[in-house]
């Protein structure tokens, strides 16, 4: 292993650094920089006000477990992160990035080892997985490597109790609990995949598969995922109310011309992600890689023709349901073009490719039909790209993805028919997975304009709310995220979990089909503006220069109404262009009940002036606003009993006082909310705490006491045996 951890060492260093070197940097781009380094920012932030419930700088408001239990709160990588000051954020995710391909070099080479591959092939294995093409695209994806760690360790944990070996059970238990908490997205297609591997090692000669190994197994299974209860349940709530949860059908029965995408993949790496390569009428292929380095799926097929057992059988289901629409069963309604549970198959090829190589054997003939049949299926797609599309990458890119299937072909022929030594091929699968991070990390260039744009002309915020900020422009992603990267609390934001009611009134406002992504309104820009209390719009162009104007519309958080609209009324307007509903909002709060009793019904076709009404609004407003990760704070002098509203989104996990005590919270505008109060002066106190959170930490106790009861039942069992 020590052999092992060096040669990852070397690999990094000599991937990273030039690289390095040649940009300045290791920002990478788009979802590198506008997702994963600010979250990890706002995961600092929020971790470190002791009570982690509601991101201010998330969209309009969010609950922040429910947001980023995805991407960076379970993470152990990102809690190193946390650690350390802002300024040193650029060497955390250095150190980070060369923690996370030892850990997973280190898991892959127990994994092979407990599989009975010899320790000089458990090394090269062990390598191979750990610069996989999937590994090396997930570069883009700082997140995904959690995930591919954990896996591995839910397999030696089967292992362990397929064998009947001691703390089989509780082992299990645990790895499904690591599986569940590091990314329960991920833990999906990790337990679909876990399932199906037990369903064929079940037909394994050298182990004892009874319905009591299935049973305890099952048990141990639910007893991890019970554990993670604590997690699960706000998570859970909150994608109830997410547009993720039903934005596609789980099975891609028409995109066949992605899945000749995927095929490719497993032949060849990929050197830049998020778009097809060959094909140019296929969408975007996004986390679409199962390649290793030189050797491909030669050894694999050698295995799968020489052997009739479980692995072989287990690797040929693998790729159909890789290469089919049947992959979208491991995405469950979400986008069926992610593959993001390549991991397990990539295991796989390389467990059968080490397997091969144990036995010592000529394998001559199945590396040069492989090779024959994988230049065939590639160069097709060549001459394709040549003669009927035209290239969708730029020339040297493709020259260089072509040369690098050349050379990994080239070297495995030559190591086949024994004009090379082994010692010389494991030299040419370094040197090809070096030039394929070079050209991975070059290829998608670097953000750095963008982000020393927003540091040196976007004032640090205090983190304190008392206004939202609209960073915005018209071009592309030049603006995402950038109040989570300054710590301002903003309308704007490029994230996976935003919820349903939100997406509408987005929509619905803004006439923009991206408004799930950010804020930009094609119409009533500062109606919009006016009705979400947006104080200073921050405006970008290409080279990252930031010009900052008020908004002259600026409404204070927290402004009272005088008449109200109800919601009947209002969706018969919501369809019709010749509307503008933000303004009408601006006139009267759209409500959906009676309790609105003391303000006057409003008249929909009076007519309507911003400049009115946004004076209008102003009049009785919040005063002291204050903001937190617990809610907020605000006093207010009413002169009758009026609905005073707060473009924050709605949910169930808020509770308000007014005076110390508990009032109601009402659904208003589509999807914010609002609280009655009557006339005088009156000091406003809203508290958030995630929904299910408390429930799930008392599911989450006795998942460990089950646990206990499992190891205690484990401990209890060995000391009969002896």
């Amino acid at each position: 292993m020590r052999k092992l951890l060096f040669l990852v060492l070397i690999t990094l260093a000599l991937a990273l650094l030039p690289v390095m070197v040649y940009r300045g940097d290791l920002w990478l781009s788009s979802d590198f920089v506008h997702q994963e380094i600010s979250f990890i920012l706002e995961t600092k932030r929020m971790l470190a006000t002791g009570a982690p419930w509601w991101s201010w700088n998330t969209y309009l408001g969010s609950d922040f477990i429910g947001s980023y239990a995805f991407y960076t709160l379970t993470s152990p990588f990102v809690w190193i992160n946390c650690l350390l000051p802002e300024s040193l954020l650029e060497v955390g995710l250095a150190i980070t990035f060369v923690l996370k391909f030892l850990c997973i070099s280190v898991v892959s080479w127990l994994y092979l080892r407990k599989m009975g591959v010899s320790r000089e092939n458990s090394l090269l294995g062990s390598f191979l997985f750990t610069f996989s093409s999937f590994n090396i695209a997930s570069l883009y994806y700082y997140h995904f490597y959690e995930p591919i760690i954990a896996f591995i360790l839910l397999l030696i944990a089967i292992e362990r109790l397929l064998r009947h070996q001691r703390w089989g059970m509780a082992c299990v238990a645990l790895a499904a609990f690591v599986v569940t908490f590091v990314n329960f997205y991920f833990a999906i297609g990790s337990f679909i995949a876990a399932l199906i591997y037990v369903i064929f090692r079940a037909f394994s000669n050298d182990i004892d598969f009874n319905v009591k190994t299935a049973i305890r197994g099952l048990i141990a299974v639910a007893v991890g995922v019970v554990m993670c209860s604590f997690l699960l349940l706000p998570v859970f709530n909150q994608m109830l109310i997410t547009t993720r949860t039903d934005a596609q059908s789980a099975i891609d029965s028409t995109a066949m011309l992605n899945l000749l995408e995927r095929l490719r993949t497993v032949f060849m790496p990929k050197v830049v992600e998020g778009r097809t390569i060959f094909v140019s009428e296929g969408s975007d292929s996004f986390s679409n890689e199962a390649s290793i380095a030189v050797f491909g799926l030669s050894l694999a097929f050698v295995y799968v023709w020489r052997h009739r057992d479980w692995l072989s059988s287990l690797l040929l289901l693998y790729l159909l349901l890789y290469l089919s629409p049947l992959n979208g069963i491991f995405t469950l309604f979400t986008n069926p073009l992610y593959t993001r549970w390549a991991y397990a198959l990539t295991i796989i090829i390389v467990l059968c490719t080490v397997r091969v190589l144990d036995e010592r054997r000529d394998v001559k003939r199945g590396v040069v039909s492989y090779s024959i049949v994988a230049s065939v299926i590639v160069f097709a797609f060549v001459a394709k790209v040549i003669i009927v599309n035209g290239l969708q990458i730029s020339i040297p890119r493709f020259l260089a993805l072509i040369a690098l299937f050349l050379i990994g072909i080239a070297a495995i022929v030559m190591w086949s028919m024994k004009k090379i030594s082994l010692r010389w091929l494991k030299v040419s699968i370094v040197a090809c997975v070096i030039v394929q991070i070079w050209l991975f990390m070059l290829n998608l260039g670097t953000d750095s304009a963008w982000v020393n744009g927003l540091k040196n002309n976007v004032e640090q915020g205090s983190g304190e709310v008392t206004c939202r900020t609209d960073f915005r422009n018209g071009k592309s992603f030049l603006t995402y995220n950038a109040g989570l990267l300054r710590n301002r609390a903003s309308v704007q934001s490029y994230h996976s979990v935003i919820t349903k009611d939100v997406d509408v009134f987005l929509r619905t406002y803004t006439k923009d089909f991206w408004a799930k992504n950010k804020l930009r309104a094609n119409i009533h820009q500062d109606e919009l503006d006016a009705l979400l209390s947006v104080k200073e719009i921050y405006e970008m162009d290409s080279t990252g220069n930031v010009a900052k104007r008020e908004n002259k519309f600026f409404i204070p958080m927290g402004f009272a109404y005088d008449k109200y609209l109800l919601s009947s009324d209002f969706y018969k307007m919501r369809d019709d262009s010749l509307f503008n509903l933000p303004l009408i909002m601006l006139s009267a709060m759209v409500v959906d009940g009676n309790y609105c009793d003391s303000m006057e019904r409003c008249d929909i076709y009076e007519p309507l002036n911003i400049d009115s009404l946004v004076a209008k609004r102003r009049e009785y407003t919040t005063t002291d606003f204050k903001g937190n990760s617990r809610g907020f704070t605000a006093k207010i002098d009413l002169p009758s009993t009026r609905m005073v509203f707060f473009s924050i989104p709605y949910s169930k996990g808020f509770t308000a006082r007014v005076d110390g005590k508990d009032v109601p919270i009402y659904k208003a505008n589509w999807c914010m909310m609002a609280l009655k109060i009557a006339q005088g002066k009156h000091s406003i106190s809203v508290e958030y705490f995630p929904p299910g959170l408390k429930t799930g930490a008392f599911i989450s106790i006795v998942g460990l006491l089950l646990l206990m009861l499992i190891m205690w039942s484990e401990c209890k069992n060995k000391r009969r045996n002896r």
